[in-house]
């Protein structure tokens, strides 16, 4: 008996345990679902080719431990030397997968098990298959209750606005009965006009105080012109803010004061061409002034001629940035859309001898107080470059090369003493819709000194030698 009695206990903690593991696994697929929908879906499918390759089995392909890294920093491995990483990164035409280092590992482990089971599920039955008629099909009952409360609502809310349509009807019905009004709108409105003007002026008040210290303009700008251009922004937002405040006083006054009491007569007033002339020409010299003022600044950032100037180029794509880097020549290779994908992933032509020097990249690195002209490029849909912090954008379009030039005046070290935030990085962002992975197309920015980034500039290679590797590594294969 005691033995049958221990069986029993150990057969019931065993299948606990079992059923413990089962719901972990399935809690921890459905993690992962939620987790590959919102950060994969772009590149990736299960049984697919999108971007990147298919992910059936890859649990089976390699290892957990290698796969962490990888999904956390893809260049990173590849920079290392991984030889796995190398081969992948070269089989997939050297598109650079994002990087998802904010992701745990035990996320990760979530997604990875999510395709797993996908992987493992079988093919799904066709639509009815298997079914008699008149079985009734599995309904979501919380949708359903979800989807029952909305109508309700809905309907309550229209019996509420006919109900009191209805007292309304009956109010003015008594107050032509006894000759005058039981409501005085006039003097309900007007009061209702004033509430708004505090609560509105306090929402504004509340507004810039709270949220404007949220904005990347208290750090300051850290680009030369941009120190131009928050002058001109904060110009713009003074003159137009005392005109609202001023109008919207007055306006929201004039409706209390002057309400419809039957006693006063408006004044019929058809012109004054004085104060007409006043409130033409102000506006005229003040808008006059801001646009020159904002033209000259545009000509200095686009029409910029500096033969000193590092020559770099930023390459878009779903969903991510590549940067090249011209070499010593300080002369960038032309391009050939027709060898994006074959020859390398920004199309760059290697015949082209002032390529051969050029560098490529995934990470910005710029020297401070350093001139650079930015090229931009597209492969597929319309991006935007936004720099926030040196108060650049562009957009970046399919076979229209558009340029920035721009001088960057505060180090990444310095920022971050600055802003008390050690952890601060630049961050080039793309600011189109551009697509479902747009949220997380962004791309490091370094402002390093003039030696550290002679240091990293040191450390790169060159097109040519990874050319040299890649034809290496396709003979191989």
């Amino acid at each position: 008996m005691k033995i049958l009695n221990l069986l029993s206990k150990i057969s019931f903690i065993m299948a606990v345990m079992f059923s413990l593991s089962l719901r972990l696994n399935a809690q921890s697929a459905d993690e992962g679902k939620e987790l590959f929908n919102a950060n994969c879906t772009a590149c990736h499918a299960i049984k697919d080719k999108v971007v990147g390759p298919a992910l059936k089995d890859v649990s089976k392909r390699r290892e957990e431990a290698w796969l962490l890294k990888w999904i956390k920093n893809s260049q990173a491995l590849v920079k290392s030397g991984d030889p796995l990483a190398v081969q992948v990164y070269k089989e997939n035409n050297e598109s650079v997968m994002t990087a998802f280092e904010t992701l745990s590992d035990n996320q990760i482990k979530s997604i990875l098990a999510y395709v797993k089971a996908e992987s493992e599920a079988p093919a799904a039955a066709p639509q009815n298959a298997g079914m008699s008629v008149g079985t009734p099909t599995n309904v979501d009952s919380s949708s359903n209750f979800e989807t029952g409360i909305n109508w309700l609502l809905f309907i309550i809310s229209i019996l509420l606005v006919y109900i009191i349509s209805l007292v309304f009807k009956i109010l003015t019905r008594i107050g032509d009965i006894q000759g005058k009004p039981v409501i005085n709108w006039n003097q309900v409105n007007s009061i209702l006009l004033m509430v708004f003007l505090v609560v509105g002026m306090i929402a504004v008040i509340w507004e810039f105080a709270v949220h404007g210290k949220l904005t990347i303009f208290e750090a300051g700008s850290a680009s030369a012109h941009g120190v131009e251009y928050d002058s001109m922004f904060m110009i713009t937002l003074v003159l137009t803010g005392v005109v609202f405040v001023i109008t919207q006083i007055l306006l929201f006054w004039y409706g209390f004061k002057y309400k419809a009491d039957g006693k006063r007569k408006a004044l019929y007033y058809p012109d004054n061409h004085k104060i007409e002339l006043l409130w033409t020409v102000i506006p005229a010299i003040v808008l006059t002034v801001l646009v020159i003022r904002g033209l000259i600044t545009w000509n200095t950032m686009m029409n910029h001629k500096d033969e000193k100037a590092r020559k770099i180029e930023i390459f878009a794509y779903q969903f991510g940035w590549n940067v090249r880097y011209a070499g010593v020549d300080n002369k960038l290779g032309a391009h050939n859309f027709r060898e994006v994908g074959v020859m390398n992933a920004l199309g760059v032509d290697t015949n082209d001898v002032n390529s051969h020097d050029d560098i490529i990249t995934n990470e910005l690195h710029l020297e401070v107080n350093q001139p650079i002209d930015i090229a931009f490029r597209a492969k597929d849909v319309i991006h935007s470059a936004l720099m926030p912090h040196f108060r650049v954008q562009m957009n970046v379009v399919p076979g229209l090369p558009t340029k920035f030039s721009f001088t960057p005046t505060v180090t990444t070290a310095e920022m971050r003493v600055k802003m008390s935030k050690p952890e601060f990085d630049y961050v080039l962002l793309c600011n189109k819709i551009c697509g479902g992975a747009h949220y997380r197309m962004k791309m490091k920015i370094v402002i390093d000194s003039k030696e550290d980034y002679a240091k990293w500039m040191s450390s790169q290679k060159v097109l040519v030698a990874n050319k040299v590797a890649s034809t290496a590594v396709a003979l191989n294969n």
